[in-house]
């Protein structure tokens, strides 16, 4: 259920009329190269699926982020690839009634494989393919460094989730499907739905005439002018973050004719929001709240921080 919204403000005495011009949001609303990203993807799919696995060994590989969401803009170098191992799946089945978990542990067995064997697999896999000099596992990602036309990749080596509302014998299916990791140096668990995320903003940019994501790549661009420039530092506003955000923005915004018109609403909507109204935002997923105290979730006040200094940006720009 979205926020109810602020009633808006006579937008004359916040933002600066005309403050950017039309033509230069049409440039900022483009999305940015596509063919080194797809070549970079394609790269780790052959890399992977060239391996000699074990018949019962299954996964999926598939892209995350914002080439997947069409959402990239002009200058995004980092390329976001997803394996997710599917011959065991992880679920929240602690949180089952007794009853439920009993027919829950009649009705599944164990898995045969864990998700750190499949893991180290696939690093040893990556490291035969481009030399070890081009894989580093980090804490949250193992990542492959360009080379010969292919981009940084961050690759999330990950298993199926199963998120459980109910579940009995008779309807096992009650769940909603995302992934699941643990970081490699902290062993924190990761839970996202890139699923669902993706599904969800392409029903929204349908439903706002194809304008959503072109307005969320306009942001994102004064976002990447804000961080080049010292103003603010990338991690207060990720990218996955500002989607969010837009997310629960109402339809009827991105109906606007024209980039101007939408932004400035856009950044009128963002301005009258209350605390209490950001805590009630949604991710994209609508699987988990935007803002709070996980690492998976925005901070208020870095959000309000981002608010400030686009409207000053807005304002000032030349």
């Amino acid at each position: 259920m979205f926020p109810a919204f602020a009633k808006p403000i006579n937008v004359n005495n916040i933002f600066k009329i005309m403050a950017i011009p039309e033509s230069q949001l049409q440039t900022w609303s483009n999305q940015g190269a596509t063919t080194s990203s797809a070549n970079t993807y394609n790269s780790i799919k052959t890399c992977i699926e060239g391996n000699n696995w074990n018949d019962d060994v299954s996964f999926n590989i598939y892209l995350q982020g914002s080439y997947r969401n069409f959402t990239n803009i002009r200058g995004d170098s980092d390329v976001d690839v997803i394996i997710e191992f599917s011959s065991v799946f992880y679920s929240n089945k602690h949180e089952l009634t007794q009853e439920q978990l009993l027919d829950f542990n009649e009705y599944y067995s164990d898995g045969k494989y864990s998700l750190n064997s499949f893991r180290d697999a696939v690093i040893q896999r990556l490291k035969s393919y481009y030399g070890e000099t081009y894989v580093k596992v980090g804490n949250n990602s193992i990542k492959v460094l360009a080379n010969s036309g292919r981009l940084d990749c961050d690759v999330i080596c990950c298993a199926e989730y199963r998120e459980y509302r109910s579940f009995s014998k008779i309807d096992t299916s009650n769940y909603s499907k995302g992934i699941v990791f643990w970081t490699n140096e902290t062993h924190e668990k990761v839970v996202n739905f890139p699923k669902l995320h993706f599904d969800n903003g392409a029903s929204k940019n349908q439903n706002c005439d194809s304008n959503y994501k072109p307005t969320i790549r306009i942001i994102k661009n004064i976002r990447a002018r804000l961080v080049n420039s010292g103003t603010i530092t990338k991690s207060l506003a990720p990218s996955y973050f500002i989607e969010g955000l837009m997310f629960n923005m109402p339809d009827n915004i991105f109906k606007n004719a024209t980039h101007y018109t939408r932004t400035l609403t856009v950044l009128n909507t963002f301005h009258n929001y209350s605390d209490t109204q950001l805590e009630a935002l949604v991710c994209q997923n609508r699987q988990r709240y935007l803002f709070g105290n996980s690492k998976q979730q925005w901070n208020v006040a870095d959000c309000k921080t981002f608010r400030n200094k686009l409207i000053e940006f807005w304002n000032s720009f030349q």
